[in-house]
């Protein structure tokens, strides 16, 4: 595990290595920061590195043996009820555990926390449970997205329009580094049990459903609040000034919070594998070992993870997005958002997760490369439109409603396990680097332009989540006609004539 662990550093830097240089490139160029504030993202940027690769090395041995198996276990059982209550509880468990969630709810005054986290998990829950009986009774996954979007949509036209936003991004920060490797491995173990010719297919999609889900249940929960929407933090758009000492202080008091805020949601999903095993799988006590070791990796590797990005990544993106956007220089807005967007998806977590999950499922025929890239110039494109969006104060339904439809389609058109893929890149795409990056450069834009930060920024996860989507849903469209055209371009082989070979045979024979 050590010496994954070493290469999990290498690989985290390499993904993470853009985005700091884009950064450090900004703050001494365009948007000056102090040494106080460049110190703590440099700090940020090696938390981030080291967080990431712990936190993939116990994705690897922890979350997925934790998830398969429990999904595979329940499968073998035969009892479909029992089946479905255990896959509504654990979407419920362990979207209580998402920070990127706790971070969305605790930006809106409007709405109690503990309802919008509340409507959030129920709809995962419910969602993973009917994700769960797609792959039971073999049901398209387009024809369940299809319904699920239709509903989505009229909602949308029914509900507050200063809370469209919010409920929006909802369904995109449910899918981040906890979920992500749980769900992926508890549907493997599904899909690995029915043992039919779409495995490799059910083993994606429950990202996607468990994404739309929330969408539905907290655009419910809107059509009964009346209020206006309000923020509940401030923005800070002015670099600041300290010591080292600070700095260190900074770090210490965050890390110490995260500890306790992360033991604190990752104990249910722990005592349910737990209590599980001790009924059910009864694993020997050198595999409870190995996975007691997993869960310690990913516990303090989203600790450190969340201690970077809180304590130097928010607070750098929003004084990056104001200044840039106050400058003279501001014309630079949507280049550089193209290109934050471009390098800032190889730094999700969640990201790396499923690309990885994809190759090894498909055997290398769909690489991670390929996906990266591809979710890559999604996320790129997401981003330019969220800032045009700003700029020219574009009505939000107007613009994601017509993006959705078009995803819809496209998809449609795709090979199914292209269309799980889609939706669930998607998903992950929107984690937690969008929350606490992004989403400040954008709120830094919005305060700059005297913006309503709650209606002009909130929406930007959910287009981070859309245009991914629309991307590999194109990919899948090449990659479909490519292989048409070479079966097309293959002549069969003719048949050779049968040689009659005729023997002489001599007066001796």
């Amino acid at each position: 595990m050590a010496k994954n662990f070493f290469n999990k550093i290498k690989e985290s830097f390499i993904s993470i290595f853009p985005i700091v240089a884009l950064v450090v490139i900004l703050g001494v160029s365009i948007t000056p920061l102090s040494g106080y504030d460049l110190g703590k993202f440099a700090i940020s940027a090696v938390l981030l590195v080291v967080g990431m690769a712990l936190f993939t090395v116990g994705a690897d041995s922890a979350m997925f043996t934790i998830g398969s198996s429990i999904g595979g276990n329940l499968s073998k059982s035969r009892k479909l009820f029992t089946l479905l209550i255990f896959s509504f509880l654990l979407g419920l468990i362990i979207t209580l555990a998402e920070p990127d969630l706790s971070v969305l709810a605790g930006q809106v005054s409007s709405i109690n926390k503990w309802l919008f986290i509340f409507a959030v998990s129920l709809g995962v829950g419910v969602f993973l449970a009917l994700a769960v009986l797609r792959i039971i009774f073999q049901i398209k996954l387009r024809t369940v997205l299809v319904i699920s979007y239709v509903i989505v949509f009229v909602l949308m036209l029914l509900v507050n329009p200063a809370y469209l936003p919010v409920s929006i991004d909802s369904g995109a920060v449910t899918t981040g580094p906890i979920s992500v490797p749980f769900i992926l491995a508890f549907a493997s173990g599904i899909s690995a049990v029915r043992s039919g010719r779409s495995e490799e297919e059910d083993s994606f999609g429950l990202i996607a459903l468990t994404s739309v889900g929330p969408l539905i249940t907290t655009l419910f929960m809107c059509l009964f609040v009346n209020s206006d929407i309000e923020a509940t933090q401030t923005v800070i758009t002015q670099t600041q000034s300290g010591t080292f000492l600070d700095i260190l202080q900074n770090f210490g008091l965050s890390f110490i919070d995260n500890l306790g805020e992360i033991a604190l949601v990752l104990t249910p999903i722990v005592v349910f594998f737990f209590i599980y095993n001790a009924i059910f799988l009864k694993y020997p006590k050198s595999q409870i070992l190995k996975i007691i070791i997993g869960l310690l990796y990913t516990y303090f590797g989203i600790v450190i993870f969340l201690t970077g990005v809180t304590t130097g990544f928010l607070p750098i993106g929003s004084v990056i997005g104001y200044q840039l956007a106050n400058s003279e220089f501001n014309w630079l807005l949507i280049p550089i958002a193209a290109l934050m967007g471009l390098l800032v998806v190889f730094a999700e977590p969640a990201v790396h997760v499923l690309n990885k999950k994809v190759e090894d499922i498909t055997h290398g025929v769909i690489s991670k490369n390929v996906m990266m890239i591809t979710m890559a110039i999604g996320v790129a494109l997401s981003l330019v439109l969220a800032i045009v969006r700003v700029l020219y104060n574009f009505n939000y339904l107007t613009l994601i409603l017509p993006l959705y439809i078009v995803t819809l389609i496209c998809s449609c058109f795709c090979t199914p396990i292209f269309t799980a893929l889609a939706f669930d890149s998607g998903g992950v795409a929107s984690g937690t680097m969008s929350t606490s990056f992004i989403l400040p450069f954008v709120m830094g834009i919005c305060v700059a332009k005297d913006i309503n930060i709650m209606t002009g920024s909130f929406g930007t996860i959910a287009l981070i989540a859309c245009l991914p989507i629309l991307a590999i849903s194109i990919l899948g469209l090449i990659y479909r006609l490519i292989t048409h055209y070479q079966k097309a371009k293959e002549k069969p082989k003719a048949k050779k004539p049968i040689e009659i070979i005729e023997f002489e045979f001599g007066d001796d024979d």
